[in-house]
C-alpha cells in the first residue's frame, strides 16, 4: 500500500494535498486561476518552488512549441543548475536543460503583461505576497486533459513519482500551447 501512495502521489502528505485541492477546485475555489488561454504573443511565466524541476521543463517544452517562456522559483537562490532526474527527463522530449540556472521570483524582470503560470494553489498566495496583484495568474494543472490544480513537487519523492509529476507538466504545457 505505501509504494503505492509513494508511486502515485508522492508521499501521504501528497495523497492529502490530492484530495484536499481536488475538494475545493470541485467547490470552485480556484475558479479565478483556471485555464486562461494566453494571447499569442504573451509570454508565459512557469513558477514553481525551487525552479530546478518544474518550471524550467515547462519553460522549454513551451519554448519548443513556439511560445515566448521563462520561468523562475518562489522558494530558491540563483544560478543553481537543474535537476539531473529533470534533465534526463526533458531529454526524452528533446529539450535542453543543462543550460538553465534558477533565478528566485524578486530578481525576475516580470513584464504588465505576462501570464503566471505556477504549479501549486500555495504557489499563487506566495507570488502575490512576493512580488504583487497586478498579473494574471492561472494554474498549470487548469490545462491537463484531466484538470486538477496542484502539480506536486517532485524533488524529494521517489523516482516513478518524479516521472508521473514531470509528464504532468509536459501535459500542462501541450494543453496550454497546443502541442
Amino acid at each position: 500500500m505505501n509504494r503505492l501512495v509513494y508511486e502515485r502521489f508522492g508521499s501521504k502528505k501528497g495523497l492529502a494535498h490530492f484530495f484536499y485541492h481536488g475538494v475545493l477546485a470541485w467547490f470552485g475555489f480556484y475558479s479565478r486561476y483556471w485555464k486562461i488561454i494566453p494571447a499569442p504573443n504573451q509570454r508565459i511565466v512557469f513558477i514553481c518552488s525551487g525552479n530546478i524541476c518544474r518550471s524550467p521543463l515547462a519553460e522549454v517544452y513551451a519554448t519548443k512549441l513556439g511560445r515566448e517562456a521563462a520561468s523562475c522559483g518562489l522558494h530558491c537562490g540563483d544560478d543553481h543548475p537543474a535537476d539531473m532526474r529533470a534533465i534526463e527527463f526533458a531529454k526524452q522530449y528533446g529539450l535542453e536543460l543543462e543550460d538553465h540556472r534558477t533565478i528566485n521570483a524578486r530578481n525576475f524582470e516580470f513584464r504588465s503583461t505576462d501570464l503566471i503560470v505556477v504549479m501549486e494553489p500555495a504557489h499563487a498566495t506566495a507570488f502575490r505576497s512576493i512580488v504583487g496583484n497586478d498579473y494574471k495568474l492561472v494554474l498549470a494543472g487548469s490545462y491537463c486533459k484531466s484538470p486538477y490544480p496542484y502539480i506536486h513537487d517532485p524533488y524529494n519523492c521517489c523516482s516513478e513519482f518524479f516521472v508521473h509529476c514531470e509528464k504532468r507538466v509536459i501535459e500542462a504545457v501541450r494543453g496550454m500551447c497546443g502541442g
